[in-house]
Order: C-alpha cells, then structure tokens, then sequence
C-alpha cells in the first residue's frame, strides 16, 4: 500500500523519506514506524499523478522549394518569415 509521509524525515528500507513524499512499504515496517513516530503516514489509496497544463511548443517546419531545396526569408517582409511553415 501506499503512504503520504507527514513527518518532517524518516528512515525506511527504501531510504530517507521526507515530508509530503509518497512511498510503498509493508505494513510490518509501518507498524515498527508507527509505533516509534505516532501519526508519520497517511494511507493513500494511489499517488496522484501529476501532469503539465503546458503543451510543448510545436516545432516550425522549413519551407520548400518547388524542387525540394530551403527557401530563404525575404528581408522586404519583416513582419513575415518565408524560411518556415
């Protein structure tokens, strides 16, 4: 099962575990923990998945001649890129 750590720091067998860190132990070891630091863990039924709200920026596409060769931005157009899609 899976536990919200509340304490500031504890040692486990998966290491040194820190406040608002989620980790998976049995429950023998979380009975030992418990006992010693009454009120260390919050049982959790799954860790939350977290996801970004920023989508990566899509990447530009160089334009193409008719004959397959990159075409060149035009310098009379400075508001406008011809060399990209």
């Amino acid at each position: 099962m899976k536990y919200l750590v509340i304490a500031k720091s504890l040692s486990t067998s998966k290491g040194i575990v820190t406040e608002g860190n989620y980790v998976e132990l049995p429950e023998k070891e979380v009975a030992k923990i418990h006992f010693m630091k009454p009120g260390s863990f919050e049982a959790v039924a799954e860790a939350p998945v977290f996801k970004s709200s920023k989508k990566a920026p899509a990447k530009k596409k160089r334009a193409r001649n008719s004959n397959g060769t990159l075409k060149a931005d035009d310098p009379s157009t400075p508001d406008v890129n011809e060399a990209y899609e």
